[in-house]
């Protein structure tokens, strides 16, 4: 009696027949792919990389102590000696990293072929991680990724990202360290079989140069078949790949190893799951057939969705289309030993097509084979089966909606006065809210939220006309039409004042009614009104209360006759200054120096080097931001890769993008997430020196000063923003994965796409 197992590979290539046929025969007569020595560093198929958390691949080449080879049984001390350093059954790994600070990685690149006969690279590895408690990016990290040839991620489950945390699945802590111990992880690559990968490993320190994380692994190359444990004349015992999270076999068994009892020809499968939560299936059938000597490779196309049951194989429905290697190894029942093995290349070609379309309510659809009347507003799924003999048949699956008319009503539903510097909500009563709709605003009016819905939400700046018109337009496939409202927009005023007065004086001036000030000091007083529109008018003054000094008139001689002369001497007790020891008031269009003090443009020139304008200053009156003098040379793009980054939040309106106005922690965040190519925006700024990428509200209260700040940046050479030409100015804001906020010349926050071309101009603390 002989034992057959057929073992499934997945899809290897989307491609035609005749291409198929092609790349199969390369393949059957090309040498056969080497699986490498992951643990020989000096091999041509590695490349060794360190650097820091800026730049992880700064440096090229294997540096001892950060990249190291480790031969010898011990524990790692800093998980409490618990971690052995060599897992059970191997006798060399690599430790990437070290539990040295300073913000270091490291990371190594291997180059090779996938063999088609071993695509399962399977990976032990245990991970070491302080715990800092930072924001996730900026926190000690771990990362496993198989890239094709340009470096690309082949998918989602050829990645393994582990960010220290507090709690993290599989880790275990020692004081304040996450570790986990050594695990077993598989990642299929059957579907890419004879063809050039990269695996990439990185090891990160915490963002803060502060905290180590580093990790210790080992990987091998193995077959993606069923294999044979034992086997008597009812009884076969089978083993799936060791070292995987989970198995599920077909008769219900969860361990490596099934005991399968033989009633006839029997269809065997094994689903396991990775560490990752991916999944590979595979398949075997164990028969009594007497099967061939020699090895043969067969080449066979089928539809999707379709069994297969030629030349000895028996497999389950296929649906994943493309090609598809199979391995049929037959084995001796007697003695237990392989006897050959038999290879199918199964190409799968498409069968089934899904329709996604719409169309409008009463609307008859006739697309595609399907046909229907009078549509009523829904969601409709159904199939059309075309039989091609000779052909595989054509299966389509239409998912169809019926959205219903638009026909907005002759008036909006909002309020008609505002204030500037308001909001205010705009709505379409009785409209359908899951139709389309296209809102226009006039300059000055900032678009918040609900651009495509039947309700909107508007910012009035404080550049918003006086009196406009916002309309609104509805429209889909189904009606379209539009309206409009005529809204009154009054000002709200913002006043600042700047006075002088002594100690034990009152003061009335600019609408403040004081009493007498009897203790010196700065103070900063705000006077808040109602306009008869009902709209705020705030005044601030800063007031600076000076000393006044105490005399005393002294007589030499103090006794004389009449008629006499004496010497009259007045002797002061204070010394009259405006403010003692305090620095005078700083306000917009100040002009910040390189030795940190700030200088007032009436006094320009007084022999220091400008380094930036005044554009805001808080409420001490000393403290602020300052713009640069110059733009950064040339445009650029936010950033050239799709990520949301998870240290941003996801600032959805232009309203809200007004609110943020930390623009060095975003710029250290998004330096923190990657290099300058794929950030360059943020890497364009000097932030090592305290310049960094301007947060969406700043950028905002620039613009507000900018006649103030443009004619100080005139007086010390520095670069006026146009006013009556177009342009864009990146923030540090950022809206999604592909967009981010810029402000414009008309004093408008938008999003744009991250890989648009930008102005930057930074801006400074002080």
């Amino acid at each position: 009696m002989f034992l057959k197992i057929n073992t499934s590979i997945e899809k290897v290539n989307d491609c035609k027949p005749l291409v198929c046929c092609l790349f199969f025969l390369i393949c059957a007569i090309a040498l056969k792919a080497q699986c490498p020595d992951f643990m020989d560093l000096s091999s041509p198929n590695v490349t060794g990389y360190y650097g820091t958390v800026d730049d992880s691949v700064l440096n090229v080449g294997i540096v001892p102590g950060r990249h190291t080879l480790i031969t010898q049984q011990g524990t790692d001390p800093r998980t409490g000696n618990q971690l052995p350093l060599l897992p059970d059954g191997e006798s060399v790994v690599v430790k990437l990293g070290n539990e040295q600070v300073g913000g270091e990685t490291e990371s190594l690149i291997y180059t090779f072929t996938v063999d088609p006969d071993q695509p399962i690279l399977l990976m032990k590895y245990a991970v070491v991680l302080e715990d800092p408690e930072h924001f996730e990016l900026a926190q000690p990290r771990f990362l496993i990724r198989i890239l094709d040839a340009g470096g690309e991620l082949l998918n989602s489950c050829m990645e393994y990202d582990v960010v220290s945390s507090n709690e993290i699945p599989g880790f275990q802590s020692y004081e304040s360290v996450r570790w986990r111990p050594w695990t077993t992880n598989g990642f299929d690559l059957s579907a890419y079989a004879g063809q050039t990968v990269k695996l990439q490993l990185v090891t990160r320190d915490c963002a803060w140069f502060a905290h180590f994380g580093y990790a210790y692994f080992t990987a091998s190359c193995v077959s993606k078949q069923l294999s044979l444990v034992g086997c008597n004349y009812n009884q076969v015992t089978l083993s799936a790949i060791p070292g995987f999270e989970n198995y599920l076999w077909s008769n219900g068994d969860t361990t490596l190893t099934s005991t399968i009892n033989l009633q006839g020809n029997t269809t065997v499968s094994c689903l396991i799951t990775t560490v990752t939560g991916c999944e590979v299936t595979l398949f075997g059938t164990i028969s009594f057939q007497y099967l061939p000597s020699q090895g043969q490779d067969y080449y066979d196309t089928i539809c999707q969705g379709e069994t297969y049951q030629n030349h000895g194989f028996n497999l389950p429905p296929q649906m994943q289309v493309g090609d598809n290697v199979i391995h049929n190894t037959s084995f001796d029942n007697l003695l237990c030993t392989e006897n050959v093995t038999n290879t199918l290349y199964l190409h799968v070609l498409q069968q089934y097509t899904h329709i996604y379309a719409g169309t409008c309510e009463g609307i008859d659809y006739n697309q595609y084979g399907f046909q229907f009347s009078n549509m009523q507003v829904g969601e409709y799924t159904d199939t059309n089966i075309v039989v091609r003999p000779g052909y595989c048949d054509s299966v389509t699956i239409l998912h169809l909606t019926v959205y219903p008319s638009v026909y907005p009503p002759s008036e909006l539903s909002g309020p008609t006065s505002v204030c500037s510097r308001s909001s205010a909500n705009y709505s379409l009563p009785g409209v359908e809210p899951n139709s389309f709709f296209q809102w226009h605003v006039p300059d000055g009016v900032a678009l918040v939220d609900g651009l495509h819905s039947n309700t909107v939400t508007v910012y009035f700046t404080e550049h918003a006309p006086v009196i406009d018109t916002i309309t609104l337009t509805g429209f889909n496939s189904c009606g379209w039409g539009s309206t409009s409202i005529i809204v009154h927009v009054s000002p709200t005023y913002y006043e600042y004042y700047s006075d002088t007065i002594c100690a034990g004086s009152d003061y009335s001036q600019h609408g403040f009614q004081l009493g007498v000030q009897d203790s010196a000091g700065i103070f900063v007083l705000m006077h808040q009104d109602t306009t008869a529109n009902g709209c705020d008018s705030i005044r601030v003054l800063q007031l600076i209360v000076g000393e006044i000094p105490g005399i005393t008139a002294l007589a030499n001689p103090e006794v004389l006759c009449v008629g006499s002369e004496t010497e009259l001497h007045a002797v002061g007790s204070h010394s009259f200054v405006t403010f003692p020891e305090q620095q005078p008031y700083i306000e917009a269009g100040d002009i910040l120096c390189t030795d940190s003090s700030v200088v007032h443009p009436a006094n320009w020139p007084c022999g220091k080097v400008a380094m930036g304008v005044v554009f805001h200053v808080d409420a001490t009156g000393q403290h602020g931001w300052a713009v640069s003098l110059h733009d950064k040379p040339g445009t650029y793009q936010w950033s050239s890769v799709n990520i949301n980054l998870a240290a941003l939040p996801n600032v959805t309106s232009s309203f809200s993008s007004l609110l943020d106005l930390d623009g060095y922690q975003n710029t250290a965040s998004i330096r923190a997430a990657g290099n300058a190519t794929q950030y360059p925006a943020a890497y364009a700024v000097d932030f090592e020196n305290g310049w960094y990428l301007p947060a969406a509200g700043q950028l905002y209260r620039l613009y507000s000063m900018l006649s103030i700040v443009n004619n100080t940046l005139a007086l010390v050479n520095g670069t006026p923003f146009p006013m009556n030409l177009d342009w864009q100015y990146w923030s540090s804001t950022e809206n999604y994965n592909i967009r981010s906020w810029y402000l414009d010349n008309r004093h408008t926050v938008r999003w744009g796409l991250k890989n648009e071309m930008h102005l930057v101009r930074e801006v400074y603390d002080f």
